[in-house]
C-alpha cells in the first residue's frame, strides 16, 4: 500500500514537472533604471506552451507592497503565449529595489517560475549617514556627514536648511574624493534634548530639483 501511494505521489511530481517544463519564458530577469520623475516601473514577461496539453495560471504572488501584477490570459492553449507585466511603484524608495513575482499553475503547489523585477531609483542626494547622534556617551565632538550629487540629474547643493540656533555647520570639499562634499556638524549645546532635521535642496538641468533630509539628535 505504501510502495502505491509513493508510486502515485511521484507521478503526480512528474505530471507537474512536466507542465513546468513546457512552458518556456522570454527571459525571467527585468532590469529597469527609472528616471527621477518617474513614479512606476514596467517589465513584460512573454510564457509560450510548448507542450500539449493546456495550462491555466492560476495565480501570481510578489514579493513586495510596492509590486503588482498584470496578465493578459490566465489560459495557455498548446502553441499559444501568454505575457505577466510586472508593476513596481517607486514610492519614497531609493536605490536598488529586488522584487519578484511567482508564478503558480493549477494542481502545483509550487511556483513555475520566478520573475525577477530589479529596478534602480536614482538616489539625486546621498548623505552619509543620513542619521547623526549624540548621547552621554559620546565625546562632544563635531561629526562629518559625506554628500554626493548624482550629477546626470542635479549638479548643485542651492539649499541647505538648518536651525542656525541649534546647530554649528561647516561645508568643505571632500579631500579623498572631488565628487563629494563633507558637512561638519556641531550641536550648540549638549545640555538638552534635541531633535532637528537638516534639509538639503539640490537642482539641475531642465529644472531637476531634488530635496534629501538629514536627521541629527542628542540626548544627554
Amino acid at each position: 500500500m505504501i510502495q502505491k501511494i509513493c508510486s502515485i505521489t511521484l507521478l503526480f511530481a512528474l505530471s507537474t514537472a512536466l507542465n513546468a517544463t513546457t512552458l518556456i519564458w522570454d527571459r525571467t530577469e527585468a532590469r529597469i533604471e527609472l528616471k527621477p520623475n518617474e513614479e512606476e516601473a514596467r517589465a513584460t514577461f512573454t510564457v509560450t506552451n510548448r507542450g500539449e496539453k493546456t495550462v491555466r495560471i492560476a495565480r501570481i504572488k510578489t514579493s513586495c507592497g510596492c509590486t503588482g501584477s498584470i496578465l493578459d490570459r490566465k489560459i495557455i492553449e498548446p502553441g499559444k503565449s501568454a505575457e505577466v507585466i510586472g508593476t513596481f511603484h517607486k514610492g519614497k524608495r531609493q536605490g536598488l529595489n529586488h522584487n519578484k513575482l511567482e508564478v503558480f499553475i493549477d494542481s502545483q503547489a509550487e511556483s513555475i517560475a520566478t520573475l525577477h523585477m530589479i529596478v534602480q531609483v536614482p538616489t539625486l542626494i546621498d548623505l552619509q549617514p543620513k542619521i547623526i547622534y549624540w548621547n552621554a556617551e559620546s565625546t562632544k565632538t563635531e561629526r562629518s556627514v559625506r554628500i554626493q550629487l548624482d550629477k546626470r540629474y542635479v549638479d548643485e547643493i542651492a539649499q541647505i536648511l538648518y536651525n542656525k540656533g541649534q546647530l554649528e555647520i561647516l561645508s568643505e570639499q571632500d579631500p579623498t574624493d572631488p565628487n563629494k562634499q563633507v558637512l561638519r556638524i556641531l550641536p550648540k549645546s549638549f545640555e538638552s534634548v534635541m531633535r532637528e532635521t537638516i534639509v538639503f535642496k539640490a537642482t539641475g538641468k531642465d529644472d531637476q530639483e531634488a530635496e534629501a533630509r538629514l536627521h541629527v539628535f542628542v540626548q544627554p
